[in-house]
């Protein structure tokens, strides 16, 4: 562009000098409000620039935060994860040492069982022991106190009683049967055996029938002899004194005072080998 020097400024008829003071001033007006705008705009740039700037700091401050809990995190993860190990450690070792715990006392529970039945068995025989022991005792004293008594009563029966025998035992040497008698009262035609019992059950009526039945196979010098059979018992179970008696045994009892007695039966219905 080509440059052209300023003419000096004239005041024409059109313009007075009170308009151009008022275009000058309206100009200055304008100029100091396009001032204070631009200095307002500046304040807000260095605002703006003052927030943007609290901004980054804020984001610094929280992409910082992010990380720390970012870390924390994963160590809380390693420390869940160590906890987690530990725990399942534990729990396995608590399992092993539990479950053998239990084997233990299951060993342990078995061996009480297995000393807990010796222990039953031991004491068991024990009691068999002591309990055959006092029913010999008994019985012996029973067969004492019956043997003298016991010939009259039978003589009272029609029975002619030379002798007794007590606790009479023999072994067929063929068949190899053993046989013992308690009391054996006899003459020379008949006799009586008499099986002495403190508890007579039916069981021992049914034992003694058949040990009888065999009596001269034992006894074969009583071949020609008529052997009745008696039960004597101090107490009978479950009515065996009725069940000796339809069974054609003579039944003797015992009262008080060792007094003993037998049914009045007659010998006639009673059965003999």
């Amino acid at each position: 562009m080509e440059n052209t020097p300023a003419s000096p400024l004239s005041v024409s008829g059109s313009h007075s000098w009170e308009q151009l003071r008022e275009i000058i001033d309206s100009l200055t007006e304008q100029m100091k409000e396009t001032g204070r705008r631009m200095q307002e705009t500046d304040q807000l740039f260095k605002e703006t620039d003052r927030r943007m700037q609290e901004t980054d700091r804020l984001f610094k401050e929280t992409a910082q935060q992010m990380k720390e809990t970012d870390r924390r995190i994963q160590e809380n993860e390693q420390e869940f994860q160590k906890t987690k190990k530990e725990f399942q450690e534990n729990l396995a070792s608590y399992r092993k040492e539990t479950d053998r715990r239990i084997q233990e006392n299951d060993r342990l529970i078995q061996e009480h069982d297995r000393q807990l039945q010796e222990s039953r068995v031991e004491f068991r025989k024990q009691i068999k022991e002591i309990t055959n022991r006092f029913l010999s005792q008994s019985g012996h004293i029973v067969e004492g106190l019956m043997e003298p008594s016991a010939s009259n009563l039978f003589k009272d029966l029609g029975f002619n009683i030379v002798g007794c025998w007590k606790e009479m035992k023999a072994t067929n040497k063929q068949t190899q049967r053993r046989m013992e008698v308690d009391l054996f009262y006899h003459d020379t035609t008949e006799a009586v055996a008499v099986e002495v019992k403190i508890k007579c059950e039916k069981e021992d009526i049914d034992h003694f029938l058949e040990q009888m039945s065999h009596f001269k196979e034992v006894f074969p010098r009583y071949a020609d002899v008529n052997v009745y059979a008696a039960i004597a018992a101090i107490n009978y179970n479950r009515d065996a004194d009725k069940y000796a008696a339809e069974k054609g045994l003579f039944v003797i009892r015992v009262s008080d005072n060792d007094v003993f007695s037998v049914d009045p039966i007659s010998k006639d219905t009673r059965i003999y080998f």
